[in-house]
This record gives C-alpha cells, structure tokens and sequence, in this order.
C-alpha cells in the first residue's frame, strides 16, 4: 500500500509538470489582445503550431470565467494544425447589445489538444492560452493611448477598515491594464491588473498597516502589448494624484507578453 509521503510527492511532481507544460504552448498566437472596432466587420490574429506534433486547436469566446454567453464568436472553433502549420483566427459580432460609451472586454480561449500517445502511462495536457479581446465602440471619448495618464491614485482604509490599499481610479472610457506597483521606491511590489472605465480597484498594500502618502510607480500595457513609460507620482491618502511622467527621454515600448 503507497504511503501518504509517495502519495505527496507524486501530487506535487504532477502539479510541478503542469505547471510547466502550460508555461511552454506550442500553438503560438500572434499577438497578447485584440481591438475589435465598432466599424470593422471582424477582427483577426494569426496562429502558429511551434511544436514538433500536430495538434487539435478548440477556440472560444467568453466574458470572464463561466461566462460563455457573448455577442462575439471565433471561427474555426475547431481545427487540426500540423507542426509549422499556420492558421488565421477570425473575430466577429454576431448581435447583442453592448455598452456604446465605453469598451467592453471579453476572452479570447486558445486550447491546443495533443493527439492520443501511441504509447501507454503517458502523461498528456491540453494547454490554454488566453488573451483580452477590447470591443471599441466609434465615437469614445479621448484617445486610447491617453487613457492611462487620466488615471488617479489614493491611499484608502484596506478590506473591512483594516490596513491600507491602493485605489487606482479611471474615468476614462477605456479599460486600462496595469503591470503592478512599486511602492516607496520598491519597498514593496504589489500586484496590478486591469481597472474597467469609469471603475476603480483597490489594491492591498502590505508595507503600510495604515492608510499614509507614499511615492509610486508604475507601467501599463498599450494597445500593441508594449509597457509604456514607467509613471512616478506621489499619492496622498484619501484623495488623487495626478500622474507625473519622468523627465528623462520616453523609451520605446516593449514587448509585455501575456498582459
């Protein structure tokens, strides 16, 4: 009979595997989001197989984790891809009311299933890659690259009054996707994400047991996946700051796969 500590240990190996097979997808997808205007009558990225086996690819739609009701679909849901086949995802509305005074977002799912071993006890996974699809109406308010710069930040009381966050505010009609936080000069870095238009989230700040002014930096994520330059700007408790950007030269911006 297998012991509780084999037992452990296999789990942990198998979580281990998976973890790292689903870091290294072989079905590439061309780029990290997708725009899909208003006036466009679809939206496309292309797909690539990498690897060195075919694959089964499944792909579809939803609106965040167990909502797969959306106005959009992809073709081909489903297809086979050879090793160096490539193929062209197409995003398209197909009705649906949607919000015309601001983004909406949904989720782009890549699902890239390997064909049966010809051997038996081997181990196989079925990979997913997910990107943000932005649905942008015509006619938004401001300008898309403008969004992030209109974003405040404040010290607030954290959960149930305990502790302290970090509220990021965006009045923009654009959603804006931060990278993450340094805090007081990376004292601390905290986790990010993306803030909904006319939204704000609040972000726990560990550093702090109490809501206080702290100095703050941080990147976003543009329309192409590149990091824009890193914003400075000190941030009082309980009401915004306006974002300063650093006086030396603007970098290009880079690659942010996955953001």
């Amino acid at each position: 009979m297998l012991n509780k500590r084999f037992i452990t240990s296999a789990i942990v190996a198998c979580a281990l595997a998976f973890s790292a097979l689903s870091a290294n997808a072989s079905v590439e997808l061309g780029g990290t989001r997708v725009i899909f205007g208003e006036k466009d009558r679809q939206a496309s990225i292309p797909l690539k197989n990498t690897g060195t086996s075919p694959y089964v690819v499944q792909t579809w739609i939803d609106a965040g984790e167990g909502k797969n009701k959306t106005p959009l679909l992809v073709t081909p849901p489903l297809s086979r891809m050879d090793p160096g086949d490539q193929n062209i995802l197409r995003i398209v509305r197909i009705g649906g009311d949607l919000p015309a005074d601001r983004e909406s977002v949904f989720w782009l799912n890549v699902k890239e299933i390997p064909e049966k071993a010809d051997q038996p006890n081997v181990l196989q996974v079925a990979v997913r890659t997910r990107i943000k699809v932005f649905y942008r109406p015509v006619g938004l308010a401001g300008k898309p690259g403008e969004a992030s710069g209109l974003a405040t930040l404040s010290v607030v009381p954290g959960e149930n009054g305990k502790g302290a966050a970090l509220r990021v505010s965006n009045p923009s009609a654009y959603n804006v996707t931060f990278t993450g936080f340094k805090i007081n000069g990376g004292k601390e870095q905290t986790k990010a994400g993306m803030v909904p238009p006319f939204g704000a989230s609040d972000f726990p700040l560990t550093s702090i047991s109490t809501p206080q002014a702290i100095d703050v930096n941080y990147t976003t994520i543009n329309d192409y996946g590149g990091e824009t330059p890193e914003v400075t700007t000190k941030v009082a408790v309980g009401s915004a700051a306006a974002p300063t950007l650093p006086r030396s030269a603007v970098p290009e911006a880079v690659p942010a796969a996955g953001k």
